[in-house]
């Protein structure tokens, strides 16, 4: 993805037609962020829930040791390991993302984002609902983690 890439207009059409003005309106800025990130941490959830299943279905399907094979296959223990760790960094952006901070308002007035950090946020808002229903694309949890990072960054502009 490049830093160019505009946001998906379709997606930014239908939120705005349902009466989503996304960081345009000073009053609902910070909801619009909460909404944002609570889509996207549901659904990194639920890709951690599934990996958590695929992950319970291969330790399942480890053979019980024998006499003959006292120590399970170690095919299946890497594969099972490899789930495990999959699973535990997919919740740690998942938490990274839900626990992230919201846009700033430190003097008590209404939050004010500029033109160019609403649509920065919008951008990287729009990348990140649709990196987020795709965790198990290749390099997914890397872009997602550069993503946290950039939003992270745009947030403390204050």
């Amino acid at each position: 993805m490049s830093d160019t890439a505009g946001p998906d207009l379709a997606v930014l059409k239908a939120l705005t037609d349902a009466g989503w003005g996304f960081y345009r309106n000073p009053a609902t800025q910070r909801a619009d962020d909460a909404m944002v990130r609570a889509r996207a941490s549901d659904s990194l959830a639920r890709a951690a829930a599934n990996v958590a299943a695929q992950e319970r279905a291969a330790r399942a399907a480890i053979s019980a040791p024998t006499r003959e094979n006292p120590l399970p296959d170690p095919a299946q223990l890497a594969a099972a390991r490899a789930l495990r760790a999959l699973r535990e960094q997919i919740t740690a952006l998942e938490t990274r993302l839900r626990g992230s901070a919201a846009p700033p308002n430190r003097d008590g007035t209404a939050l004010v984002l500029s033109a160019a950090q609403g649509a920065a946020l919008i951008a990287l808002d729009t990348a990140l609902l649709a990196l987020a229903e795709d965790v198990a694309a290749d390099g997914v949890l890397a872009r997602l983690d550069d993503l946290l990072t950039r939003r992270a960054a745009l947030m403390a502009w204050r």
